[in-house]
């Protein structure tokens, strides 16, 4: 692999630092420092039960509570892209700073309001709904605006927003309902030929529905597309293929609540899903960390960005991939330990903002189903 690719998967992972979230700057001198102090913090048993992980819980609450309050956006400096990583993790308690003012950042952007990087515009009427699309330009690798085909979807569905969800274009105001029905629509003229977004969002808008009609005329299925994206290389995936593997993750979920056979595609998706939890558990750190080399093979860093990132993907996955006993295996709770320790040592650092929304986003998840719904 050239320099170059090196440079842009790390870019498209969101490891480098080029886009920050956080209030108060240190020098990334700090980062190596920071990482210290994470391993004295982490270096403790974990807990197994309910009743035990008590001080888990206040830690992750306390984590995400912290990084809501402390790290700041906004529209000057900051893209689209940053923002809705944001969203991903704090749903619509996300704010963001507009000419001066404090706002909620997701209902900004369905509002009608304009920053760098969100562009989207009404498609046509859909057979579906009678009314018309929604169209987000793709700027392929771009970290200020969308990256990679539905990406937008697909993050939006994870806060999760009602399909009811108003959203001003231009001078119409749509729903988000058209938006998802656009991406089914447009499923044969995916460029790109990746679907791992396209996977979330339709699992997530549309899970009780089995098939669509698409612009090509033919009805469609998920099948075609957990198939291909099951048979891609991941080591050669961005984030070492764990936005793929949440696509995945969310087709195996899927067909689960279908009560549908694992043949086909759907069987690949589970083999390729069921791997991943192993690879990401055989390769995990000493500390607690996750392997900056992702399902593909051990490694770690001083680096407290890029191991944050590394982390909080493959946490983030595995908060979703895995069955609710297993959130609350010891392994587990080491990396939630871990991640919010990284996170604490950050505070003050200037992080870049996907990586550190990820492992956000993870946590959250994890709290969720390991806490909420006891």
């Amino acid at each position: 692999m050239s320099h170059f690719s090196k440079y842009l998967k790390l870019l498209l992972c969101g490891i480098l630092p080029f886009a920050s979230c956080s209030r108060n700057t240190k020098s990334p001198d700090t980062l190596a420092q920071g990482l210290d102090r994470v391993i004295i913090a982490t270096d403790r048993p974990t807990s197994t039960t309910i009743a035990e992980s008590t001080p888990l819980k206040k830690t992750i609450e306390a984590t995400l509570r912290n990084n809501l309050e402390k790290r700041e956006l906004s529209a000057e400096r900051n893209g689209a892209w940053q923002v809705i990583h944001g969203a991903v993790a704090y749903g619509d308690e996300l704010t963001m700073m507009v000419d001066g003012k404090q706002v909620k950042a997701v209902e900004f952007l369905f509002s009608g309001g304009t920053m760098n990087g969100w562009e989207i515009q009404a498609g046509p009427v859909l057979p579906a709904t009678k009314r018309p699309g929604i169209l987000a330009r793709v700027e392929a690798g771009s970290y200020i605006g969308q990256g990679h085909p539905d990406q937008w979807l697909g993050y939006f569905s994870q806060i999760p927003l009602s399909l009811n969800r108003k959203i001003t274009v231009k001078e119409q105001t749509l729903a988000l309902e058209d938006w998802a029905r656009q991406a089914q629509w447009d499923v044969p003229k995916n460029p790109f030929k990746e679907y791992s977004w396209t996977l979330i969002a339709l699992t997530n808008f549309f899970p009780g529905e089995t098939e669509w009609q698409a612009s090509d005329g033919k009805t469609w299925t998920l099948e075609p597309l957990v198939r291909f994206e099951a048979q891609q290389d991941l080591s050669d995936s961005p984030c070492g293929g764990m936005h793929r593997l949440m696509g995945l993750a969310h087709a195996v979920r899927y067909r689960k609540k279908q009560n549908g056979l694992f043949n086909e595609g759907w069987g690949m998706a589970k083999k390729v899903v069921e791997a991943s939890v192993d690879s990401a558990r055989k390769f995990q750190n000493s500390d607690g960390s996750f392997s900056t080399n992702y399902s593909a093979r051990p490694g770690n860093t001083s680096d407290l960005s890029a191991s944050i990132s590394a982390t909080g993907h493959t946490f983030e996955f595995l908060a979703y991939a895995l069955e609710d006993r297993e959130l609350a295996e010891p392994w587990m709770e080491k990396a939630a330990e871990r991640l919010c320790a990284m996170l604490k040592a950050g505070e003050g650092i200037d992080l870049e903002c996907g990586g550190a929304y990820h492992a956000i986003s993870g946590l959250k998840l994890y709290q969720r189903r390991r806490y909420e719904t006891q």
